[in-house]
């Protein structure tokens, strides 16, 4: 088992994402963040360049902490060359990539994350590696009701969705995931992140 899926079964994995500047990342690390988060999609309020990506990554310094670049619908090729740039060390597929793009990513080094919506995960076949799971509508920050949990995963995963400083530790309480995964729940703004939110976030996913 890789070191993040023991340290998720060890305590609650926290990934804040949606990062976009080096003090909101310097923020999230310090408050104990396992994982942050760059949304590579032009689409997105949250979207960042990998220039970009690479100088917070690089100006965390001793600041520890896994980097992830989030992807939606790129071609393996263009997935692997943006990450390369960013200086991450996983990749998050959003888009039902195939299972070949991921084991590219794989054989190029990089942990992946596979994340899907309830719906898909109900409706595949048992898969292996880290899941993340979200609402019914990825990314509209829906909150998942315990009863739509029709089958849970065999592999450590990440709850996402809808969560927020409010409702983050019911989740957890109720679904038992091995990590949380949170983006406009710590907004101020679309894709400006509220530091003090951030903060009370990752103090209360951990109890």
């Amino acid at each position: 088992m890789d070191p993040q899926s023991l340290a998720m079964l060890s305590s609650v994995f926290v990934k804040i994402c949606g990062i976009r500047d080096l003090e909101t990342a310097r923020v999230a690390v310090g408050a104990g963040a396992d994982a942050i988060g760059f949304v590579h999609h032009p689409r997105s309020p949250r979207h960042i360049e990998p220039a970009a990506i690479r100088a917070i990554v690089e100006g965390l310094g001793s600041q520890e902490a896994e980097t992830v670049l989030v992807v939606r619908g790129l071609p393996i090729a263009q997935v692997l060359s943006v990450a390369r740039q960013s200086g991450v060390g996983t990749v998050q597929f959003h888009g039902g990539e195939a299972p070949e793009d991921l084991r590219q990513a794989e054989e190029a080094g990089f942990a992946v994350i596979r994340a899907l919506s309830l719906a898909e995960f109900s409706a595949s076949p048992v898969l292996s590696g880290r899941l993340l799971l979200d609402a019914p509508e990825p990314g509209q920050g829906e909150l998942a009701g315990v009863e739509e949990f029709t089958r849970r995963p065999t592999a450590p995963w990440i709850l996402a969705g809808g969560l927020t400083v409010e409702n983050v530790r019911a989740q957890i309480e109720a679904l038992s995931p091995d990590g949380v995964d949170v983006s406009s729940g710590v907004e101020s703004s679309r894709g400006v992140k509220d530091h003090a939110r951030v903060v009370q976030f990752i103090a209360a996913a951990r109890g």
